[in-house]
């Protein structure tokens, strides 16, 4: 069939369903991407545990230790 301009083709579904595949495969690798970046920073929030203060100061730290006032 030869292209005619102005010709008011009508799409049939063998032309939307790549477009609708690439669509949904665009969709569902975005949400994994969300839920993976999720996942690493709740895991880094879990990670990350307060150190008593003996081991933020002193000898080992190089830094003075704070004096409790009497």
């Amino acid at each position: 069939m030869i292209p005619v301009f102005g010709c008011t083709h009508q799409p049939d579904e063998a032309d939307i369903l790549p477009v609708t595949r690439l669509i949904i495969v665009f969709v569902m690798l975005g949400s994994f991407a969300l839920i993976f970046a999720e996942l690493v920073r709740q895991s880094e929030e879990l990670s990350i545990r307060p150190q008593p203060t003996a081991s933020r100061c002193g000898d080992a730290a190089g830094m003075p230790c704070p004096q409790k006032a009497l």
